[in-house]
């Protein structure tokens, strides 16, 4: 067996053995990730213009290869500098993959205020796409995928993919432990609920609300109560783990009180809800990003530090804007 080789520099998991597939604000792409936050700006391309046609794995690997070469001369590939996952450590030197961001679809049952694809909600849910499941199980059948990374998904609404349940199970049954789906929540799926039941998936739901009204404000949608049904229906799904995760998205004005916060962490608590999960908004974070940071989103992300340890919750996740905001 031929000894693995290693070499320690700065990069980060995308840069090495990840992938996203896009069709959001920069079109249709293959590229690193989906994280924009950064101040470098992220959107470090593998492919431009693709449409799901058959990819050439030699020609990808040789890609990134190249943004490795950077990474390991202890430059900084443009689009990641500033990133908060960028870490020194032990690389292995293979052409693999074993993270993926499913980001090609944009389709979605929600209209939340905070979406990018807020400025053209109607274009965005006709945007065409395709089936990526031909695509990923051509990784499986030439062995160039791994199963220690993460899985993911962006979108859009992941539970309205037509090839979401055929894609979630090829990841099940090929034994992947580490699947995060993000939803909505409005739609019920028994795919999502197949892996909470393996401990194989978590389902992060973002309601951002503990009310009706706040709710409807936010996602332009009177579902409260359907999701609030259906994230209960998940964790009474769980097992021997945690895999339904609560996120909360603040919204300056508009959901930031601690009465509000208050009220989904008793909600969450009294379901065996017990990842919880901060951010901030995106168009917000950009617009102040360069001013003074606002000391009272800054306080109210404190408090949910404080209250989630007081209450005793399994893990707090907080998100890089939030990240970004707190440094």
């Amino acid at each position: 067996m031929t000894e693995k080789k290693y070499e320690k520099y700065v990069s980060c998991t995308w840069l090495e053995s990840g992938v996203c597939f896009d069709n959001g604000v920069y079109g249709s792409n293959v590229k690193l990730c989906c994280y924009m936050s950064a101040p470098g700006g992220g959107n470090v391309m593998i492919f431009e213009d693709y449409h799901g046609t058959k990819i050439d794995w030699d020609k990808f690997f040789e890609i990134k290869r190249k943004y490795r070469e950077i990474q390991k001369s202890g430059g900084t590939v443009d689009g990641c500098r500033g990133c908060v996952f960028l870490e020194e450590r032990e690389w292995l030197q293979e052409d693999y993959i074993d993270s993926i961001i499913f980001d090609h679809f944009t389709k979605c049952n929600c209209a939340c205020k905070y979406c990018y694809t807020e400025e053209d909600k109607k274009g965005y849910n006709s945007l065409k796409t395709y089936n990526i499941y031909p695509i990923i199980k051509d990784m499986f059948d030439k062995k160039i995928i791994r199963r220690n990374g993460a899985i993911g998904f962006g979108g859009g609404e992941p539970t309205i993919l037509p090839e979401f349940d055929k894609l979630i199970n090829l990841f099940l049954k090929n034994g992947f432990t580490n699947i995060r789906v993000p939803s909505s929540g409005i739609k019920y799926s028994r795919m999502i609920e197949k892996g909470i039941k393996t401990g194989q998936l978590s389902v992060v739901i973002s309601i951002d609300s503990s009310s009706r009204e706040t709710y409807k404000n936010i996602k332009q949608l009177d579902k409260f109560n359907t999701v609030s049904k259906n994230l209960k229906r998940y964790a009474k799904a769980q097992k021997n783990s945690y895999n339904v995760i609560s996120k909360y998205i603040i919204i300056p004005y508009v959901n930031d009180t601690k009465e509000e916060i208050d009220n989904w962490l008793k909600f969450n608590k009294e379901n065996k809800i017990e990842i919880i999960v901060i951010d901030i908004e995106n168009s917000w974070l950009n617009k102040y990003r360069k001013q003074e940071p606002d000391k009272n989103i800054i306080d109210l992300i404190k408090y949910v530090m404080q209250k989630s340890k007081e209450m005793g919750f399994y893990r707090l996740e907080v998100c890089d804007r939030a990240k970004y905001l707190l440094e």
